[in-house]
């Protein structure tokens, strides 16, 4: 996968955003897209951050290592803030380390708040999202992809 691949899936989330902001609030079809906008934020990230590790060892790294690589970030899922500063540990303890400097807690947080309602979702469980929160969440977690570039660079 490519930026540009990285640019589509955003600029089409940005898209479903304004669509669902255009639904007046207390409509069930809002409630039920703001549910999937929440499913789609979650994969945004992780499709993040499987494009930047990709990258990174694109034509660095020999054959077996980018096979590796593509399996491990594969079926990489449920990224929440701690999940997501493992992940980037076992790659190098320094993006790690960064990415904990420069992430707020607001974003630690929206990150958290995506995953649990997510997987609330999935499991059929009760869910406490809005199309607000999805909102915030959303732009946090573009600003969390921004810093991911800063960080996993060549």
């Amino acid at each position: 996968m490519s930026f540009y691949k990285l640019k589509i899936y955003e600029k089409q989330l940005d898209q479903l955003f304004s669509e669902v902001s255009q639904i007046e609030d207390g409509e069930i079809n809002k409630a039920h897209l703001s549910r999937y906008l929440c499913v789609r934020t979650s994969g945004y990230l992780e499709n993040v951050v499987r494009i930047l590790i990709a990258n990174f060892c694109d034509g660095s790294s020999p054959q077996p290592v980018k096979n590796y690589i593509g399996k491990r970030t594969k079926y990489i899922t449920n990224l929440d803030f701690k999940r997501l500063k493992n992940l980037l540990s076992e790659f190098n303890s320094e993006w790690s380390n960064e990415f904990e400097e420069k992430v707020s807690d607001q974003q630690k947080s929206s990150m958290n708040s995506v995953i649990s309602n997510r997987n609330n979702i999935a499991h059929g469980n009760q869910d406490s999202i809005t199309y607000l929160d999805m909102a915030r969440y959303y732009g946090d977690i573009k600003e969390v992809s921004k810093i991911l570039v800063d960080i996993i660079k060549k």
